[in-house]
């Protein structure tokens, strides 16, 4: 029934949001007392998932163990990745397979070591055509290197491009189709969601759409192909976020 109610929804959203119709909208909620992740809920629309209403919510999956919002989560398009630090930074990149299950329980299947620490501030992030970028966050977001593998991720070989303003340090950032997403954040808060065409327009601030948003900064942002989303019942997915 749960597959049925599934599918059913997605066509629903294929009919009713073009726009976006190849796409399930994730977001994941943060009990800010410990600064953990509880919930993963899903939309067929990205003003779900800004507004957060679970009321409107397709399902939900729990984390079912410890995932602390100070880490990263992102994929390349097939594989779910975590950070994971010392005190000294960023110094290891986890895998959890192609596996949404793995990922909810922080299962881990493999880690990778970093070719150098990067500060807690820099913002891991993917999108689905197999890049993957780093923020360089020490004071916002004011520059970003895409890497075109996570094995240059890994060595640090990269290009580096300007963003051309100071994005909010507490900005979530991830990708999807190619279109690319951020949360406009502020004292600790979402405002609102704004989506860009394409990596150019992200670094241009060439902004398509603002979606008005609400809630923590420190939640999970996900977006995973809509015939990939038998993922939400536990099979796999893929995924982007970030938290400090």
């Amino acid at each position: 029934m749960k597959f049925q109610l599934l599918f059913s929804a997605l066509a629903l959203a294929t009919a009713t949001a073009p726009l976006h119709a190849d796409v399930v909208f994730m977001r994941g909620y943060t009990n800010l007392s410990n600064n953990t992740h509880t919930t993963m809920y899903w939309w067929n629309t990205i003003q779900g998932q800004a507004t957060a209403a679970t009321s409107s919510a397709l399902d939900s999956l729990a984390f079912t163990a410890t995932s602390f919002a100070a880490d990263y989560y992102f994929t390349d398009g097939t594989n779910y990745y975590r950070t994971s630090q010392t005190q000294s930074g960023i110094n290891e990149i986890r895998s959890f397979g192609s596996s949404l299950t793995n990922l909810l329980a922080n299962n881990h299947i493999a880690s990778y070591s970093l070719s150098q620490t990067f500060s807690t501030n820099d913002d891991f992030w993917a999108d689905s055509e197999g890049n993957f970028y780093r923020n360089n966050s020490n004071s916002g977001s004011p520059s970003v290197v895409k890497y075109t593998s996570l094995a240059n991720l890994l060595a640090n070989v990269g290009t580096g491009f300007n963003y051309g303003v100071t994005y909010g340090a507490g900005d979530t950032f991830w990708s999807y189709g190619g279109k690319f997403y951020r949360t406009n954040t502020n004292n600790g808060n979402v405002t609102g969601i704004a989506e860009y065409a394409s990596f150019q327009a992200l670094l241009n601030r060439q902004v398509t759409t603002t979606y008005s948003a609400s809630g923590s900064e420190k939640d999970v942002f996900m977006a995973i192909p809509a015939p990939g989303a038998i993922a939400l019942v536990g099979l796999a997915g893929l995924v982007s976020r970030r938290r400090r």
